[in-house]
């Protein structure tokens, strides 16, 4: 996702720069640049990328991608980088990524949203879109500026269908909702989405925790729609039959899930609003034990 932000701001003339960790990435964009292929045709973007102690100078916009476990980490790195104009936009999964972002940067200078982009890594430095997406994006504080107008702006203009929406709250807890179903039930069960839309039970699964997050983001005062939440999930019942939802994929591998800032998101504002979470609580359980046996291998 990163990448793919990247390239196209970069397509459009901003000066942008990639802050990366993996030793492979930064080897083949550096020899080869950014590839990028699908949706936008096929494209190469040269760009600088390394480490954050690669730059010295404070960015005008940090673009936060890092799974949720890794934003303090991130901003830690990148904290030299960070100068008092600095702002930082991130559209990650799940919720508390806000809260990690603003013990570096001001509230009044983070912005939050969601992002339905499709992006895919086939190899080191090369990336596939293969679909359409949007963009919704607010400030955390509340409060329109002109820096966030701008950003919008740019955003859109790169080709990124970016909207300005002071709701986008609900927009992430409806994801939040998306996520928490179809990723739990996937790393636990290493079903395809295919193979959990041809089976009753795991269909039931998938539904009970959409409705136990409706119910959660509900109690907090946001009007969430479980029957568009249903219709996207029954979009990708469709459509992804052979997908490996990202925590399945990183459990395969060996990799940290990203429970805390998704399914474990979810029970512990539920517990916090006294809201029951039986179905979700027990696969964030199920999911913590499964990624500290993996971490011991």
């Amino acid at each position: 996702m990163g990448s793919l932000f990247a390239g196209r701001l970069a397509h459009e003339d901003h000066d942008v720069s990639l802050i990366e960790v993996s030793g492979a990435m930064i080897e083949a964009i550096g020899e080869e640049g950014l590839r990028m292929i699908g949706r936008f045709g096929e494209q190469t973007y040269r760009l600088p990328v390394g480490p954050a102690d690669r730059y010295t100078d404070a960015f005008e916009l940090l673009i936060v991608f890092t799974k949720g476990m890794h934003t303090t980490s991130a901003m830690e790195a990148a904290r030299h980088a960070i100068g008092p104009d600095t702002w930082a936009l991130t559209v990650q999964n799940g919720i508390g990524n806000v809260e990690a972002i603003e013990a570096f940067v001001a509230r009044d200078r983070i912005i939050m949203g969601m992002t339905n982009w499709p992006s895919t890594l086939i190899e080191p430095g090369l990336i596939n879109i293969p679909g359409e997406g949007e963009i919704k994006i607010w400030a955390a504080n509340g409060q329109t500026s002109e820096n966030l107008e701008a950003i919008s702006s740019a955003l859109d203009e790169a080709g990124l269908n970016c909207k300005l929406d002071p709701g986008v709250e609900v927009a992430i807890w409806e994801k939040l909702a998306f996520n928490s179903a179809l990723n739990s039930l996937a790393a636990v069960t290493g079903l395809t989405v295919g193979e959990m839309s041809d089976r009753q039970e795991s269909r039931a699964i998938v539904f009970t925790i959409v409705d136990e997050v409706v119910t959660v983001a509900r109690a907090k005062g946001l009007a969430v729609d479980v029957d568009h939440i249903r219709v996207s999930v029954e979009h990708a019942f469709t459509n992804h039959r052979q997908h490996k939802p990202s925590m399945l994929q990183d459990r395969l591998v060996g990799r940290r899930m990203e429970i805390n800032t998704i399914t474990g998101a979810v029970s512990k504002t539920g517990a916090a609003l006294g809201i029951a979470t039986p179905v979700t609580t027990t696969f964030a359980n199920l999911l913590t034990i499964v990624d500290g046996e993996a971490s011991r291998v």
